[in-house]
């Protein structure tokens, strides 16, 4: 399953039939998968393709360049650039092994957050890409309110919980995420030890995910527990439902297991494995938001599955074990 929509009607009025039915759809496929490849989201395919050309350019650069927006030690404040196996992400609870993940990565914020400053390159290392992806993350994030809206309509929520669903995207709090993972031989697979990125949820409300064409992100089908292939159309979006709706939900939606693999080294090819870019836009509330289960998804035989919990402390727990040095 390759689930897909397009969701280019869905900013119209709220009395239009077709506006009605893509959100329906929308809701009942996150409902099923957990994840939904989208197009008609408002960008072009010349604005992907730039989005792309800019993270190229900023992963070219000299580590030594790269590193004048180091990300500070720790996970906080996430800004500014990490270079390869800096960062290794884990799973709640899960042991680290040692195998480190190969990838480098820059983090950019809203330049209104008022807990993380942005890390900027000097612009005369990168001219234009401050402007450029501060004008990126304004759009995604506009976008970010435009599905959550959707996803209410979906749900057929009253005005009192659909304002509740709305806060639960701030544009000053979400996450731009540049990731580049470079190429990796035969030799190198061989030796072991590698990953691009373990298997893990994402904690925010959902993720934007905009990848090149490597095909190599799987996410895990929530029924049957099997990890399945995201092949999304060009120019789309992957939509992938992350902790914080899961729990405003009380589990009617699962966040979203997925991790990027790597083939075995018997079958990658004599080139070994091809870089991989990707850009995820995180949403997520503001850090002080107390995340509480929406009353309408309690019943007798669904009782309350998750205690109301502030933003900024499950962050800070969920980085606790996803985000360490080793």
């Amino acid at each position: 399953p390759n689930p897909f929509l397009n969701t280019s009607t869905s900013n119209s009025t709220l009395t239009n039939a077709h506006r009605l039915k893509t959100a329906r759809d929308l809701v009942a496929t996150l409902r099923r998968f957990g994840f939904v490849n989208i197009t008609g989201h408002g960008l072009t395919k010349d604005e992907t393709a730039d989005m792309f050309s800019w993270s190229r350019k900023l992963f070219d650069l000299p580590v030594e360049e790269k590193m004048k927006a180091p990300h500070p030690d720790g996970p906080m404040p996430h800004r500014g650039y990490s270079g390869i196996g800096k960062e290794k992400v884990y799973a709640r609870g899960e042991k680290g092994e040692g195998a480190r993940e190969m990838k480098e990565s820059y983090e950019i914020g809203s330049q209104h957050d008022d807990q993380q400053q942005n890390i900027w390159l000097p612009n005369d290392v990168l001219p234009g890409f401050q402007p450029y992806m501060s004008s990126l993350y304004e759009r995604l994030a506009a976008i970010g309110d435009i599905i959550l809206d959707a996803i209410g309509v979906g749900l057929s929520l009253d005005s009192e919980e659909h304002a509740a669903l709305m806060q639960m995207a701030s544009k000053q709090h979400s996450q731009l995420r540049l990731l580049h993972y470079p190429a990796i031989s035969r030799e190198e697979m061989q030796r072991g030890g590698i990953l691009r990125l373990t298997p893990h949820t994402d904690w925010g409300t959902f993720t934007f995910l905009f990848q090149d064409h490597s095909n190599d992100l799987e996410l895990q089908d929530p029924e049957t527990k099997q990890l399945l292939r995201v092949s999304p159309p060009e120019d789309a979006l992957t939509l992938n439902v992350s902790d914080m709706l899961q729990r405003f939900t009380n589990g009617y939606f699962t966040s979203a297991l997925h991790r990027v693999s790597l083939p075995s080294a018997d079958n990658a090819v004599n080139s070994g494995v091809p870089p991989r870019y990707s850009i995820p836009f995180f949403i997520a509330p503001r850090p002080s938001h107390l995340v509480q289960v929406l009353p309408r998804f309690v019943s007798a035989d669904k009782p309350v599955k998750y205690e109301p919990v502030k933003f900024e402390d499950y962050g800070a727990l969920a980085a606790k074990y996803m985000y360490r040095e080793e």
